[in-house]
């Protein structure tokens, strides 16, 4: 089992190097709810709850083999894990396939000591979590608009704008309804 925390800026900027040093590469895309610890630092300790920072390397002709005995050094049971109290998980590329044209311009770009990250804009993350529509993103949405780190209306706006077809855009309104029920 793990703890959750709530990230913040010296952690993003903490899991970022790591993954430099451990995968060899000095640019990475950050994704899913511990991007916020970089693109929305200032909301609540509560919507930046999260055990991981997910990130993936941007490269050529990746070789995921390799990448993959090395992800125990900055997984669950690793030393990095124990100093922090958070993980680094590697996704891949595949967690942003549907999202919406133009993220890579919408997304924060962030540098630290030589390191790069392009950072899921937080209305393409609630996209994302939403056209996933598990519990879990169902929660994270509804969380996000207590808070207030999210305008129901701008999310909406956002949908309606940028869901490729009437299906996906029912689909992923059918789960934002959700998020604001009870």
């Amino acid at each position: 089992m793990t703890l959750m925390n709530s990230l913040g800026i010296d952690e993003f900027r903490a899991a970022l190097h790591a993954a430099a040093e451990v995968y060899g590469f000095n640019e990475f895309v950050v994704v899913g709810r511990g991007s916020l610890s970089a693109s929305m630092p200032d909301s609540s300790a509560q919507l930046r709850m999260t055990e991981d920072i997910d990130l993936y390397p941007l490269g050529e002709s990746l070789d995921y083999d390799a990448l993959a005995k090395h992800d125990p050094e900055l997984g669950i049971q690793s030393d990095f894990f124990a100093k922090h109290g958070f993980y680094v998980q590697r996704v891949g590329d595949w967690t942003v396939m549907d999202q919406p044209a133009g993220w890579q311009d919408r997304a924060l770009r962030i540098e630290t000591n030589g390191v790069h990250a392009l950072v899921l804009h937080p209305l393409d993350l609630a996209y994302n979590k939403l056209d996933a529509g598990r519990p879990k993103d169902i929660e994270f949405m509804r969380e996000g608009l207590q808070t207030k780190a999210y305008d129901y209306s701008e999310v909406l706006e956002f949908i309606q704008k940028n869901a490729p077809d009437s299906a996906v855009r029912e689909k992923i309104l059918s789960c934002l309804r959700q998020a604001i029920a009870d």
